[in-house]
């Protein structure tokens, strides 16, 4: 008796198959979705979220990446709405928009404002009047410039250092000698190419505002009471979505007929439509056919420095400084070990027990990498010794929660318009195919999920 044939299993068909559970990927995902189309995710780690994780420990609600959302524009605000996450949403407490600046040791309010910016201590009388000479700066012609190079020529270099390097220290972990101005604050850049300067730029943009009626949405920042991890839960609840994680990729293909085939734990998942949002590092990991995988690896790297985030947690009393603001950033200037500290009890509730604090720290990045590496008991003692004089810390932590990330923030430096016309130009050549991610178009929560949202906006 001869042995029945074997057929091989059709590949199940998705209209998108989505490489990689970060929030870019989610979000994306959901935004296809909503719109009817069958996606599936694919996470190779046993969770979902990425750089988003939350955990519970001891009474304190500890987040080893993001710690909060800044929500940019008002489809994000919207599509948060339509995650249904209004009850869960936190605003960040009104206080949080106060932030300090070291300086010679203390402690020093950051102006927010122009106002701000001229009765500051921060600046003496010469470098005020230099910041106010910023209109009068002719616009650059280059096509590129380093923060440093932008900020020194249009306000000064005491601006620079104690101000502007600090704010880059706290979103990019980077060195603004090296940081791109056009492609890291992209509306910087164009306020200064469409007005010729910064603040007759922003003055007009509000008087052309008046004049067609249009309000200019104001960012918030916000969390929710579960921390984020309620919003990579809200994610995943979309009908047309399905996720897997644990998944090995054996194989990805695509055929002459455009269709992309993603073998998978020995099953075959199928698409028209494919989009990578994994970790830059991680694309020589999907074995992709010969042509795709040359190219993919071909493409220009970005620096992504090591970073850690240390969350310390103390009894109320034993922290003289009340705690008033977001938290405190520390120049390069003033050569110390930490990058900044924000006081997480402060700006959201219960995160501590009742009685104590919680601060969340910032180590290593593009100028210090070194010490974003040192093991936990070390930079507990390196840390609180930088935050002890300033806080009025007495006695050591009485809780501690300590992430390491290897590779952490993507660098937006000088030049990184040859990496984006990269991403491009293979998208053009292997159509169907995308490649998305905080690398893109910004790295915070807000910008991932904007660009989620124009970009399923695009394939609708």
């Amino acid at each position: 008796m001869e042995p029945e044939a074997t057929h091989p299993q059709p590949a199940e068909s998705f209209d998108t198959i989505i490489i990689g559970g970060g929030i870019t990927g989610l979000a994306t995902a959901n935004a296809l979705a909503k719109k009817g189309k069958r996606v599936h995710v694919i996470e190779k780690s046993s969770r979902l979220g990425g750089a988003v994780q939350t955990t519970n420990m001891e009474g304190f609600l500890v987040e080893a990446g993001p710690n909060s959302m800044l929500v940019k524009s008002e489809a994000v605000w919207n599509f948060i709405h339509e995650l249904g996450l209004d009850d869960e949403r936190v605003d960040a407490n009104e206080i949080s928009n106060k932030r300090y600046l070291i300086k010679k040791g203390g402690m020093v309010p950051l102006p927010m404002s122009l106002v701000g910016g001229v009765t500051t201590p921060l600046y003496n009388p010469l470098e005020k009047v230099r910041l106010l000479a910023e209109p009068f700066i002719g616009k650059s012609k280059l096509a590129d410039e380093s923060v440093t190079s932008f900020v020194s020529r249009r306000m000064g270099p005491a601006f620079l250092e104690y101000g502007i390097s600090a704010l880059v220290s706290g979103i990019f972990a980077g060195d603004p000698d090296c940081l791109s101005i056009r492609h890291a604050f992209p509306k910087v850049w164009n306020l200064e190419q469409g007005y010729g300067s910064l603040i007759g730029g922003a003055l007009k943009l509000k008087r052309e505002r008046k004049r067609t009626g249009k309000t200019a949405f104001k960012s918030r920042m916000i969390s929710f009471r579960k921390g984020l991890k309620e919003l990579v839960e809200a994610l995943c609840r979309e009908d047309c979505m399905t996720t897997r994680t644990g998944a090995n990729i054996e194989s990805v293909r695509r055929s002459d007929d455009g269709q992309w085939t993603v073998n998978v734990s020995g099953e075959a998942l199928q698409a028209k439509q494919l989009i990578v949002t994994t970790p830059l590092h991680a694309h020589e990991e999907l074995s992709f056919e010969r042509p795709v995988e040359e190219r993919l690896l071909d493409i220009p790297r970005i620096d992504h420095p090591p970073l850690s985030t240390l969350v310390l947690g103390f009894d109320r009393e034993q922290i003289a400084h009340p705690l008033d603001g977001f938290g405190v950033l520390f120049p390069r200037m003033e050569k110390r070990f930490t990058l900044g500290c924000i006081f997480s009890s402060t700006i959201f509730p219960e995160r501590a027990p009742e009685g104590k604090v919680a601060l969340m720290c910032f180590i290593g990045g593009v100028q210090q990498p070194e010490n974003g590496c040192l093991p936990t008991e070390e930079l507990i003692k390196e840390t609180v010794k930088d935050l002890a004089p300033l806080l009025g810390i007495t006695g050591d932590p009485c809780f501690h929660s300590h992430s390491f990330w290897p590779l952490a923030i993507p660098q937006y430096n000088v030049g990184h318009s040859v990496f984006l016309n990269a991403l491009e130009e293979i998208e053009f050549d292997f159509p169907g195919l995308h490649i998305r991610g905080n690398f893109r178009g910004g790295p915070g929560l807000s910008d991932c999920i904007d660009n989620a949202l124009q970009f399923a906006e695009k394939q609708a």
